[in-house]
């Protein structure tokens, strides 16, 4: 059968295949969508860390080739916005 999303398997130790159990029983939704729930709720944190990391690796890159740089301070206020 051919799907649209792409699937994984994915080994977990009986401690926490027990705990996936309990809160997907609690929570009434299947195990695999409360394992797809907590994977992409640590994919945004992890993805805002990412961007946070590129947005400092490329201020550095543009200060490196004397290229200005404002602050975000200083954007908010050129564009006249809070």
């Amino acid at each position: 059968m051919t799907t649209k999303h792409p699937r994984i398997n994915v080994t977990l130790n009986p401690i926490d295949l027990e705990i996936i159990k309990i809160l997907s029983d609690r929570d009434d939704i299947s195990q695999a969508a409360l394992i797809k729930k907590i994977v992409e709720s640590y994919l945004e944190g992890y993805e805002d860390f990412l961007l946070a990391v590129r947005a400092l690796e490329a201020e550095k890159d543009w200060e490196k080739r004397g290229r200005p740089t404002i602050t975000h301070e200083e954007l908010c206020r050129k564009l006249d916005i809070e």
